[in-house]
């Protein structure tokens, strides 16, 4: 299998604008051009949603400490993509943020969670479980052969061997390579003591150089289907874009709610004030900040490309990769709204996996 991915028009020749304030100004432009080529390139061929977990994360992060709660966490979903579009006249398949959860927890910030609470706290009062990876796979009819591509937004909290193989792990996806960005990549090698706490140790050691694909900047997949470089949260942080026949999705972890891009919208405590006070037209998930002024430029240009939600128009359709969810846990932290998350048409298995086989 070979890629003939392409980048979005725009995007590159804005991001090389070395003052931030004027980088941001022409992202503005950049992103409205490139989103109007992309939707213009056509829908994508189908597009599932698939709940994985419900976990905790540390409330002064979610909203950069513009929450006001008394609960030290807010709860998230984390959510898989499940993304088919068309490449070299073939039906391809893409996870994205397909996240092996029970090796995430290896990842000290957690680990050190379990501990403090103990496994019975951790996984039946603070965490829900709603399926894995392979078992949404199954209900949609998919095996892993069928599984052509892997991406995440960043490499926080995951660890790849189990797909991909490595460090004498067997691969689950035995034809699947690994989209990331070349910066993400090399620096989850090489981790700076301030990132550590965030990443599974070793999570991506012994993987094979063939399984990996490298990406620097934005990639038009296929019709409907892009990668978004957003750097920021983390240095090689992306997003996935997703075209209907009628609108634009975004995802990624930039934001743990779609009020994130519409802070004057939200009805959490702290949020529209904080918001109003600093002047900010978007509110990020802050919790490494390896690059605020890439973040919040990145932020606008997910939220430029979704656009307005075709069901609540005063909101942008981003759709948080780790969604912002009610919990009796955390008292005055229910998202303001919650838009019907990305579906369309029908995943069905690949063609070219069948031939394989």
């Amino acid at each position: 299998m070979t890629s003939t991915f392409r980048p979005l028009p725009s995007l590159a020749e804005a991001r090389a604008e070395r003052v931030p304030g004027l980088r941001l100004q022409q992202l503005r432009r950049a992103t409205l051009e490139a989103r109007e080529a992309f939707v213009a390139g056509g829908p994508v061929a189908a597009v599932a949603t698939c709940d994985l977990i419900t976990f905790p994360y540390p409330t002064q992060f979610a909203f950069s400490g513009a929450a006001l709660s008394p609960a030290p966490y807010v709860m998230m979903t984390n959510r898989m993509q499940v993304v088919q579009f068309m490449e070299d006249g073939e039906r391809r398949t893409l996870l994205f943020n397909p996240s092996d959860y029970e090796r995430g927890y290896a990842a000290p910030f957690y680990r050190s969670l379990r501990e403090r609470y103990g496994n019975f706290v951790s996984d039946k009062v603070m965490s829900t479980r709603h399926g894995s990876v392979q078992s949404h796979l199954a209900a949609l009819g998919l095996t892993p052969e069928d599984v052509d591509y892997l991406a995440f937004d960043h490499l926080h909290i995951q660890d790849v061997r189990g797909w991909l193989g490595g460090d004498g792990t067997s691969a689950y996806f035995p034809r699947a390579k690994l989209l990331v960005q070349r910066a993400e990549w090399e620096g989850a090698r090489n981790l700076h003591p301030m990132q550590e706490v965030w990443y599974v140790p070793n999570g991506t050691a012994g993987v094979p150089e063939d399984r990996v694909i490298l990406l620097d900047g934005d990639v038009w997949l296929g019709p409907g289907a892009a990668i978004l470089s957003t750097p920021g949260h983390t240095l090689g942080n992306m997003s996935l874009a997703v075209a209907t026949d009628r609108e634009v999705f975004v995802v990624s972890e930039n934001g743990v709610a779609t009020e994130s891009y519409t802070p004057l919208q939200s009805g959490i405590p702290g949020v529209r004030s904080f918001a109003e006070h600093m002047g900010l037209e978007v509110v990020l998930n802050g919790n490494t900040r390896e690059h605020s002024l890439d973040q919040y430029s990145s932020m606008v240009v997910e939220k430029l490309f979704a656009g307005p939600s075709m069901v609540e128009g005063a909101y942008v359709n981003f759709h948080p990769s780790s969604l912002l969810t009610t919990s009796i846990l955390a008292p005055g932290l229910s998202p303001t709204v919650v838009l019907p998350a990305p579906n369309f048409g029908d995943v069905r298995p690949s063609a070219t996996a069948r031939r394989a086989a």
